[in-house]
């Protein structure tokens, strides 16, 4: 224990001190498309960022979204029983309207991707069901009725083998979850590991209460009216170490390019071949980064700084030398949304050259 508190104490002091880049002359996507919203076809897509894993989908009449996290305590609490909860008064304040959304899929089960998830579910988005790992399932089961929390341990695709798909109420989205990993948080080390094997009687009330679980990506796919696939989103909120999280062999008809894949920079340096594993495994049109802000305490502050212990300068040197040329990217803006045809073309009010948005 003793040894486990020093480390935990070094790790925790390091990333005080570990600077966040500024973002000033970086190429964070920002822009007024107002009327990219009103010209919206039947087919088009709509992304909107959240800030750290959080996504939401619109297609047609159909949302789905990815797990919200707006509370981003400050660092200074973060520690081992020290208490932490959702801030209701932040969530009502900066998440958008989200009460179409039928499905939140939940990527791991640290704080800071599923703490503010049982609020949003009794008053945000109160039809919604949330899919996840068992140890999701067991952490909030305190708070939301069993039947709209959904396991995928047993359902998700491992290496080449692929998963399961389900499917929301009107067959025009879909998902498959991917067996994937969590990118150790300092020197190889990953806090806030392990799982939780039945259902907690009252929700986490500290960091290290929020255990990791089984972290998930995901396919997520939205789909015309003879069930062909009109764009194909790959999705993860933690830096993986391949062969985990890369995509599984699918059969003929399920068989598709990706058109956006949303990775992520934080703690890219603490795994191998990270993001050129994903970027090569899914050979998508467009890439989306998500994860990429200093999220502690971040949601009052006017200028966003990149995520802090990570080289900035590296990341986009690798991320850009494994771009094709007909490959375009963004870094959205906090709560940012952008549109996109099928075949991941974002459509925007500007031109869009290749690799530079």
């Amino acid at each position: 224990m003793k040894i486990f508190t020093t480390l935990l104490l070094a790790m925790l002091s390091t990333l005080i001190v570990s600077c966040s880049s500024s973002t000033k002359n970086m190429k964070v996507y920002q822009e007024d498309n107002q009327a990219l919203a009103q010209q919206m076809q039947d087919n088009d897509l709509s992304i909107q960022y959240l800030g750290v894993g959080g996504h939401v989908f619109r297609f047609r009449d159909s949302a789905i979204m990815t797990a919200p996290s707006i509370t981003n305590p400050s660092f200074w609490v973060l520690g081992p029983f020290m208490p932490i909860s959702a801030d209701t008064d932040l969530i009502d304040r900066y998440l958008p309207d989200v009460s179409d959304v039928e499905s939140i899929l939940v990527g791991h089960a640290h704080y800071d991707h599923l703490m503010d998830v049982p609020y949003v579910m009794q008053t945000k988005a109160p039809s919604s069901h949330a899919y996840g790992s068992a140890t999701m399932v067991h952490s909030i089961a305190p708070a939301i009725e069993k039947n709209r929390l959904h396991s995928l341990n047993d359902s998700m695709a491992i290496l080449d083998e692929p998963g399961q798909w389900h499917y929301n109420s009107k067959k025009t989205i879909r998902f498959m979850a991917i067996k994937s990993t969590h990118a150790p948080h300092f020197m190889g080390m990953n806090i806030m590991t392990g799982t939780y094997n039945k259902d907690l009687e009252e929700l986490p009330w500290h960091a290290f209460g929020w255990k990791e679980g089984q972290t998930l990506s995901y396919l997520i796919d939205f789909l015309g009216p003879q069930e062909e696939i009109l764009h194909r989103i790959y999705y993860q909120d933690a830096a993986s170490q391949e062969p985990l999280g890369l995509l599984p062999k699918m059969i003929a008809r399920d068989q598709k390019r990706v058109d956006i894949a949303i990775i992520t920079p934080a703690s890219f340096h603490q795994v191998d071949n990270y993001p050129e594993s994903i970027m090569q495994s899914t050979q998508a049109h467009h890439f989306i980064l998500g994860h990429w802000e200093d999220f502690f305490a971040n949601q009052e502050q006017e200028q966003q700084d990149f995520v802090r212990a990570v080289d900035a300068d590296e990341f986009f040197q690798r991320f850009q030398q494994g771009l094709s040329q007909d490959t375009s990217w963004t870094m959205p803006m906090l709560y940012q949304t952008q549109y996109f045809a099928p075949h991941g073309k974002l459509l925007t009010s500007k031109p869009l050259t290749p690799n530079n948005p």
